[in-house]
């Protein structure tokens, strides 16, 4: 009999719908569907502050970022390091899909996108339930990223 459970491609491990620790990326071809611009939704991402952001290119900089991997490439470089990245106002989902995109859209477990979270908001005085419960019901149900379970 074959194994149709799909396979994590981080680990090589196979995900399934009771996974405890699943992967989860951005479906970009639905987000695209839906009549929703990948590329805006990542150039609307990019910080005012560092070279090479989209804001800075009227200024004699670089020039502009267009392409969605230009974009992630980007935003994982430089504008993911800002410390207004991920604010500890950030909803769970927003800050979820600013994870993925500064990890290019590769699927991220579960326990990584916590771990993430919980270094990002470390000094936050009322922190946010991120457990497993609350984090997998989030992203497991339909949301305007797009975000799903990884099916690799």
């Amino acid at each position: 009999m074959v194994n149709s459970a799909p396979m994590d491609t981080q680990n090589g491990e196979e995900t399934t719908p009771d996974d405890p620790d699943p992967a989860y990326v951005i479906d970009v071809s639905t987000f695209e569907r839906a009549g929703k611009s990948y590329t805006y939704a990542l150039s609307s991402r990019v910080c005012k502050t560092c070279p090479g952001c989209e804001s800075n290119a009227a200024e004699e900089s670089p020039k502009p970022l267009r392409t969605p991997s230009e974009l992630m490439r980007h935003i994982a470089q430089n504008c993911s390091q800002q410390p207004d990245y991920l604010l500890s106002s950030t909803p769970i989902t927003e800050a979820v899909f600013r994870l993925l995109i500064a990890n290019s859209n590769r699927p991220m477990k579960l326990s990584k996108i916590q771990s993430d979270l919980s270094s990002a908001w470390a000094s936050v005085i009322y922190l946010k339930n991120l457990s497993d419960i609350v984090v997998k019901r989030m992203l497991d149900q339909p949301n305007e990223y797009f975000i799903t379970r990884s099916k690799k």
